[in-house]
């Protein structure tokens, strides 16, 4: 057996960036660590290295041996090109840790591969976190719909015995599928999923503006705490009930002084509505390309937004379980880096 140091996993998406410590005691128990923290790289994409150094500051990744790294960054229009940006980010994980032996998805093989052979066909490894996620959960549930809630997108993987049966490999692809839907539980503009909404009696057409975002929804309904309001806000005031009221009531080009609480939060529960319908569709579709002796009962609900995923599941009558299971939903929110450190470990630790 080899030297069992820790290792790291990145999930580096546009707007957060995750990381996960791995590590295996003498009995071959592994235990996980998770650090995570929000970063807007469509902004300034030179800061990515300085905060990956923080996390793993956090982390004690001095003292790993390898980084296995997922991706979803390279699609912010700061990059010309996923091919630009695949580089890039490739290039901030190395300056943050140059000690490590680090890896990347590939996601048409679902194999790793070095870093510093990436360049040959970086877009074999753009948004490849999905795969990770997938590939994981496929080894303890065989047959199974992962649906993982982002902050921003929701992938929906069917799994059939033992293995990844997704239809589509790039976001393209997958978007066409069914299998990716850009909705997700914190950063997503309420006026992409409704174009009216009730309000006292009438049905109010929407605006056309960036005033608020599904984190101020759920915060509203109760779905998230303030704590969980991890994103940076649509006017840059405070996370609590009343700031996310006073932002949700501007999408009908009113304020929290025209209209009351029971006002919003009937919006609120209008605009989650036609969120749950777009996830419960798109599993529909999914599901409806697989045989019908291949169409799983399980939804493993993971994510920001797992509690989406779980009730999108009671509605195609199907059984529902947070995974990877943390009752913390620490892991749930951070599991594509936690595959990813727990798939590389499946080559290191023989």
């Amino acid at each position: 057996m080899s030297e069992q140091k820790g290792i790291l996993g990145l999930d580096i998406g546009g707007a957060n960036v995750k990381a996960v410590r791995l590590d295996r005691d003498a009995n071959g128990t592994a235990s996980a660590r998770t650090a995570s923290a929000p970063l807007e790289v469509w902004r300034d994409p030179s800061l990515l290295a300085g905060e990956l150094a923080v996390l793993g500051r956090k982390l004690d990744a001095e003292t790993c041996s390898h980084a296995a790294l997922t991706m979803t960054a390279e699609l912010c229009d700061s990059f010309a090109t996923k091919r630009e940006g695949v580089n890039y980010i490739c290039g901030a994980v190395h300056e943050a840790f140059p000690g490590l032996t680090t890896f990347a998805l590939d996601v048409t093989t679902g194999k790793w591969d070095r870093l510093d052979r990436v360049a040959d066909h970086p877009l074999h490894f753009a948004a490849n976190n999905w795969m990770a996620s997938a590939l994981h959960a496929a080894q303890a549930h065989p047959d199974a719909l992962l649906i993982d809630v982002g902050s921003t997108t929701t992938d929906i993987i069917p799994l059939v015995g033992g293995e990844v049966a997704a239809r589509g490999r790039t976001d393209t692809e997958r978007l066409d599928h069914g299998e990716l839907v850009y909705c997700g539980a914190l950063r997503s503009n309420p006026n992409t999923l409704v174009r009216t909404v009730p309000v006292r009696g009438s049905l109010c057409r929407v605006a056309d503006e960036r005033f608020s975002f599904m984190a101020d929804v759920h915060l509203l309904l109760g779905n998230i705490s303030e704590a969980d309001y991890t994103c940076a806000t649509a006017d840059g005031r405070g996370t609590g009930l009343e700031a996310s009221r006073m932002r949700l009531a501007r999408l009908v080009c009113a304020d929290g002084e025209m209209l009351s609480l029971d006002d919003v939060v009937c919006m609120a529960r209008a605009v989650y509505e036609a969120q749950l319908l777009g996830v419960t569709r798109a599993a529909l579709q999914v599901l409806s390309g697989l045989p019908a002796d291949k169409r799983p009962g399980l939804v493993l609900a993971a994510g920001s937004g797992a509690f989406v995923a779980a009730e999108a599941a009671a509605r195609l009558d199907m059984e529902a379980v947070y995974y990877p299971g943390d009752p913390k939903r620490r892991q749930e929110v951070v599991l594509p880096a936690l595959a990813a450190a727990h798939l590389l470990s499946r080559e290191v630790w023989k």
